[in-house]
Order: C-alpha cells, then sequence, then structure tokens
C-alpha cells in the first residue's frame, strides 16, 4: 500500500498543477467516498484495485483524488 502512496505522491508532485486546473466533475456519492477513504489510507486492498480499475476507465477522477490528499495537509480547511 506504502507504495500506491508513493506513485500518487510522485504523480501530484509532476502533475499536481494541471491536475488542480482542471474542471471538477460530479462524482457518484459512493466514488465520492471511496476516494476520501483511499486519500486517508482507510480502504481495503479489494476496494482500492476497484477503485483503481475505475480510475483508469476515468482519468479526470484523478483531479478529485488529489483534492481529497491536498484536503489531508495540515492548515487545510474543508
Amino acid at each position: 500500500m506504502a507504495n500506491e502512496f508513493e506513485i500518487l505522491a510522485g504523480f501530484l508532485a509532476k502533475f499536481g498543477d494541471e491536475v488542480e486546473g482542471r474542471e471538477s466533475q460530479n462524482l457518484p456519492k459512493d466514488v465520492e467516498v471511496k476516494l476520501r477513504e483511499l486519500a486517508q489510507g482507510n480502504l481495503v486492498e479489494t476496494e482500492r484495485a476497484r477503485l483503481f480499475d475505475l480510475l483508469k476507465e476515468n482519468p479526470a477522477w484523478i483531479g478529485r483524488l488529489a483534492d481529497e490528499v491536498k484536503a489531508l495537509r495540515p492548515g487545510t480547511n474543508r
């Protein structure tokens, strides 16, 4: 799991500004909840695998995941 977060952190470091500038999409509520749980490190492995498949099919959602990760930074109000 740590490797997955390292990959995500590397992605955000490289493409964070571009991802931040993308238009926000309305996500299904269950996907939004799963993205938040993933960002917090609280998603079980089977659900992570399903969510990663969904992200591959819907790359625009990665920006929402980036927002969830950024919201966890100290001093960020949600």
